[in-house]
């Protein structure tokens, strides 16, 4: 068999080169003869390889196959390969496929962040202290996710895209199809050929660390590339007569003998993977290789010039293609073939009026829960838009990996709605890290590390047990129980205890002149209400038995000792800003005062109230204005000595360093932007802004005392970096009276 194989790729190979030669027979006559001798026109099939974002190009050399007739008799491919390839298999048009490259937010798809519009305004004030990596904590220890990007987004697209097929085999497709995928035990490639067909895409794109393996009738599967990023082996094994190969992998670097180890090891990665590649492009019949060296693999936002270099590529090798070429009158035949199986495969319609919706997967979460989040859906006409929408809205519950939908008839031929949800393997303990340093290259330095131990679910209503451990500037630990009242989490309760040592400064006469070692215990509790996820109010009430001594400063004028206050909490916040970072637009608010009463125990009577603001408007697309207030007082209060308010530091006046003005009333206004440079683009991996600000600030001992002409001036310059390790800022400060400091930050936000 494998020599009469052999024997018919040789004769159409031959066929394909006589066909350079022919010239056209203008006797209708002799046409008749020639289409009574013709040999059967030979089985076309095409591999499209592996290759991040440069994977659009595929859709170019698709639509320029279309163009020029040339029909697609078997498609298999690899990673985005695969995916291209496969939803062209399904019936989906190169115009739904254009559609889908410029429309479908890619980069978002592929972010390891979940979308912040739909994070709890808890959640959302916990991403800005912590990394967005996290561990589960069980009997075994320290587990962790087995990649950095959950894929949601990218999952519900393809689902969506290939309108939910599970066939019992990928020939039933319009154009028979396979994916390539990589088994990680027995360490074999696995044909993808029949199922769910997202599913099988999503396994064969599930690049090692970035993604976490797809599990599939028991096997662990991760991207295809790894053992076979060009499948021109498998299209020949489905019967192909003609192979076409498309490679659109990343080209070698020219490595220097000097260069870095992590540059070297990545170089090694891809010597050995570029082998299998280089022996199915000699095992094809044709290559395409469109000339894509300036793309990455994760310019997903250049699809058009991809597009249009894979259609270019393509129509570079028009002459030889066009001895493959069908009629106008056969490739229409050929088309409407493929349009009649595509029909098999019922697409979502635009709008749906479910009766009824269920859960399953949801062994930790209770179901009513689950409900409240799909509020709305029963009995009202809604969109898949609105649909995926509540899938997002359960994630942010944060106990998933992944939220399917599918939409199904009942025996009256209704609408259902099932979700099915995939709890974290690494739950229902978490363990989450943060760090926070920062330095004005003098005496005072600051660093941070917490560590967060998260159980959730403990209950039916969703509580929380919540324990904090910072250790470095400061130490404290808390243990704190977070109770909700009802299944849609609005009302809640939130009992604390912790036991904390903090350094705070001591002003007088709005100068720095030392610091205080107070250490001991806090209890306390709030109740509250959560308005949607943007906003937050909680009345709460919090005791303080505390010792204060001496760390830095003339112990003959500042008292030491013990003291105790008790009072009320107010604590308002809201947050509406976009990004954890670098947000568009947006706003944030945050109120707290604190009326400590001798009737309640305290040692003092005075109050205290801190208000932050900050509103983020876009320029353009480019660049964000940003202002901000900072606003701390005792009212007509007066506070001890340990409890005042530092006016310094990166966040405040940049010119002074934390605990060098302050008083019992200060005010920090800045305005500013963040712009983004392609300059700095190119020399840190992930985003880069500039930020350039202007401040006025100043702090007071008495409340009559503040005046808008004793405000000093400053400005800020730095370069912000979203780095793994969260925000990175280097910059320099000036502000009136201090002097130009250069500030270095890790974690802690501006």
């Amino acid at each position: 068999m494998t020599v009469i194989r052999v024997c018919n790729r040789i004769i159409y190979l031959c066929l394909l080169c006589a066909g350079l030669g022919q010239t056209t027979l203008a006797a209708e006559s002799s046409a008749s003869v020639a289409s009574s001798t013709a040999p059967p026109h030979p089985k076309i099939g095409i591999a499209l390889s592996g290759g991040g974002a440069r994977g659009m190009a595929h859709i170019g050399v698709l639509k320029a196959l279309e163009e020029l007739h040339v029909p697609i008799d078997y498609i298999a491919g690899t990673s985005m390969g695969s995916v291209v390839g496969g939803l062209y298999a399904s019936g989906l048009t190169t115009n739904d496929l254009d559609k889908a490259a410029y429309e479908i937010n890619w980069a978002g798809m592929f972010r390891s962040e979940p979308d912040r519009e739909q994070l709890t305004y808890r959640e959302k004030q916990n991403q800005r202290r912590l990394f967005n990596l996290e561990a589960g904590v069980g009997a075994h220890g320290l587990s962790v996710p087995s990649g950095f990007i959950g894929a949601q987004d990218l999952f519900l697209n393809l689902r969506y895209m290939t309108q939910g097929i599970n066939v019992d085999h990928f020939d039933q497709l319009p154009i028979p199809f396979k994916a390539v995928a990589t088994d990680l035990n027995s360490g074999e490639a696995v044909l993808l050929e029949k199922g769910d067909l997202a599913l099988a895409l999503r396994a064969s794109m599930a690049v090692p660390f970035a993604f976490s393996p797809v599990e599939i009738d028991g096997r662990v599967l991760v991207d295809g590339g790894i053992l076979d990023n060009i499948p021109t082996d498998v299209v020949r094994q489905m019967g192909a007569n003609i192979v076409i190969a498309v490679n659109i992998e990343t080209p070698l670097e020219q490595i220097e003998a000097n260069s870095s180890f992590l540059t070297v090891a990545k170089q090694s990665l891809y010597v050995s993977l570029i082998q299998n590649s280089r022996k199915a492009m000699k095992d094809a019949d044709m290559v395409i290789i469109p000339d894509i060296a300036e793309y990455g693999a994760t310019d997903f936002a250049k699809a058009a010039g991809l597009i249009a270099k894979g259609y270019e590529a393509t129509m570079k090798k028009k002459t030889m293609l066009s001895s493959l070429a069908l009629s106008p009158e056969e490739y229409e035949k050929y088309k409407s073939a493929l349009r009649v199986r595509a029909t098999k495969f019922i697409p979502f319609k635009d709008v749906i009026k479910p009766v009824a919706i269920h859960f399953t997967g949801n062994k930790r979460t209770d179901s009513h829960i689950l409900m409240a989040k799909a509020e709305g859906l029963v009995g009202q006409a809604v969109t898949k838009e609105q649909i995926e929408h509540v899938t997002r809205r359960i994630m942010s519950l944060n106990e998933f990996e992944q939220v399917f939908y599918k939409v199904e008839k009942n025996a009256q031929g209704e609408d259902e709605i099932s979700f099915e949800v995939k709890e974290k393997s690494w739950g229902a303990d978490y363990v989450r890290f943060g760090i926070n340093a920062s330095t004005t290259f003098d005496a005072k330095t600051d660093f941070n590390l917490l560590i967060r131990h998260e159980r959730l679910n403990i209950n039916a209503l969703g509580g929380e047990w919540i324990n904090e451990l910072a250790v470095g500037t400061s130490y404290s630990f808390l243990t704190q129980f977070y109770q909700p009242l009802d299944y849609k989490q609005r009302f809640f309760v939130e009992p604390y205890a912790s036991w904390i040592r903090t350094f705070p400064s001591i002003f007088k006469q709005q100068q720095g002149i030392g610091e205080y070692d107070i250490s001991g215990l806090r209890l306390g509790g709030n109740v509250g209400m959560n308005f949607g996820n943007v906003a937050v109010a909680k009345l709460g009430l919090q005791h303080d038995d505390l010792s204060y001594k001496l760390r830095i400063g003339n112990s003959e004028e500042l008292p030491v000792g013990h003291f105790q206050r008790t009072g009320i909490v107010v604590d308002v916040g809201y947050d509406s800003l976009d990004d954890r970072v670098f947000s568009l637009k947006g706003t944030k608010i945050r109120l707290i005062g604190y009326a400590f009463e001798e009737s309640l125990g305290s040692d003092e009577d005075y109050q205290k109230v801190s208000l932050y603001f900050r509103q983020h408007l876009p320029i353009g697309d480019q660049a964000t204005l940003m202002t901000d207030i900072n606003f701390d007082s005792t009212l007509r209060s007066e506070a001890p000595s340990y409890d005042s308010f530092s006016a310094g530091g990166i966040n405040l006046l940049a010119g002074y360093p934390e605990g060098d003005i302050g008083g019992q009333h200060a005010l920090v206004l800045k305005v500013g932007g963040l712009f983004k440079t392609a300059a700095l683009q190119q020399y840190l991996p992930g985003d880069v802004r500039l930020l350039t600000s202007l401040h006025a600030g100043n702090a007071w001992d008495k409340l009559e005392d503040v005046k808008l002409n004793d405000l000093l001036f400053g400005g800020l310059g730095a370069v912000v970096w979203d780095s793994p390790l969260g925000m990175v800022l280097f910059g320099t400060g000036y502000t009136e009276g201090g002097s130009v400091r250069f500030l270095i930050s890790l974690g802690n936000l501006f």
